[in-house]
């Protein structure tokens, strides 16, 4: 820059050319280090182009595996229902056994003679238990029932207990009788004039 002082002389202004080539400096700093980045920007342009090609790659994948899953799904409903089906069979033909069990199966059965006499003393020996068992049941009732009888025989022997005299036995019946006829008539009157007039 050039200043004009009061003598129309033209002088140069040294601040502002100092700041114009600090500014130049600067921009050239500026320059010089963009340009010493662009490698490190290249690499990151290449990581981020790298990082985006995976993610495509793995969208992909995740989408091959849905498809996946959803065949195998669908596989899988076809096996079930085609098992439910057959499963229904297997009942079907179990019921109609079942159902002709008691007049299409017949078993038939050899037992030789020593089989048969060891299933006859088994039977014996069963038979001779259980009617060892009621013998003893007997004996013990009996026993039981001996007892009660003794006891009894000493009550009534010794007078024991509540017993009402015959003139007792007479008066109350006496009463009832009484009341069961009053009853009656009663009734009859009731009917006679209250139904028959």
């Amino acid at each position: 820059m050039i200043r004009t002082n009061k003598n129309k002389e033209t002088k140069p202004d040294f601040d502002e050319m100092m700041i114009e080539v600090k500014e130049d400096i600067q921009e050239q700093d500026a320059e010089q280090d963009i340009i010493s980045r662009v490698p490190e920007l290249k690499e990151l342009s290449g990581n981020i182009d790298k990082a985006t090609n995976n993610c495509v790659n793995a969208t992909l994948q995740c989408e091959s595996v849905i498809h996946q899953y959803q065949r195998a799904e669908r596989k899988l409903d076809d096996s079930v229902t085609t098992i439910s089906g057959k499963v229904d069979t297997i009942n079907e033909h179990i019921d109609q056994v079942m159902e002709d069990a008691p007049t299409k199966l017949k078993v038939s059965v050899n037992v030789s003679d020593t089989d048969w006499q060891k299933m006859q003393e088994l039977h014996a020996q069963w038979l001779g238990q259980e009617e060892q068992k009621l013998a003893d049941h007997n004996q013990q009732q009996e026993a039981i029932w001996q007892k009660q009888s003794q006891r009894l025989t000493n009550i009534v022997k010794n007078n024991e207990g509540v017993w009402i005299s015959t003139r007792v036995f007479y008066i109350v019946g006496s009463l009832s009788l009484l009341s069961i006829i009053t009853i009656v008539m009663e009734i009859a009157f009731y009917v006679y004039f209250h139904w028959i007039q």
